[in-house]
């Protein structure tokens, strides 16, 4: 998988990445949470929004076992987990779920953002549960 090629809109999300930190975007006027980055808060509409600090820590929304590869790049990877985390802030992000026992998977699974676990992704977060961070 290639590495990311940032826009000016997502530049500061993946600066602050490739140095381990987790940030979202963040309202400068409503101080609402979201994700993706972009142009205008989806909240209140306001032009300015940075990337924030955050915990990178919340639990599962929904999960999915992939068992059969999307593409030959992904055969030796399956089976493996894809979520949908509701991060503590607040919005939602799609990710890989790692180091876990895929039958114990829940929704409601406390877990916590992890950094270059997957080497077909190194830059990329991707969780796994709290009790293992």
């Amino acid at each position: 998988m290639a590495d990311p090629t940032p826009l000016d809109l997502t530049q500061p999300w993946w600066e602050q990445h490739q140095g381990r930190g987790f940030v979202l975007p963040r309202c400068d006027s409503c101080q609402s949470f979201h994700f993706y980055p972009q142009a205008a808060c989806p909240h209140c509409d306001h032009a300015i929004c940075q990337a924030a600090p955050a915990s990178g820590c919340g639990e599962v929304y929904t999960f999915s076992i992939v068992h059969r590869a999307p593409s030959p790049a992904f055969a030796a990877d399956v089976p493996y987990a894809v979520v949908v985390v509701k991060t503590d802030e607040g919005p939602h992000l799609m990710a890989r779920l790692l180091q876990v026992d895929m039958a114990r998977i829940h929704i409601g699974q406390r877990v916590k953002v992890a950094w270059g676990l997957l080497p077909s992704h190194p830059h990329g977060p991707v969780f796994i549960p709290e009790e293992t961070a």
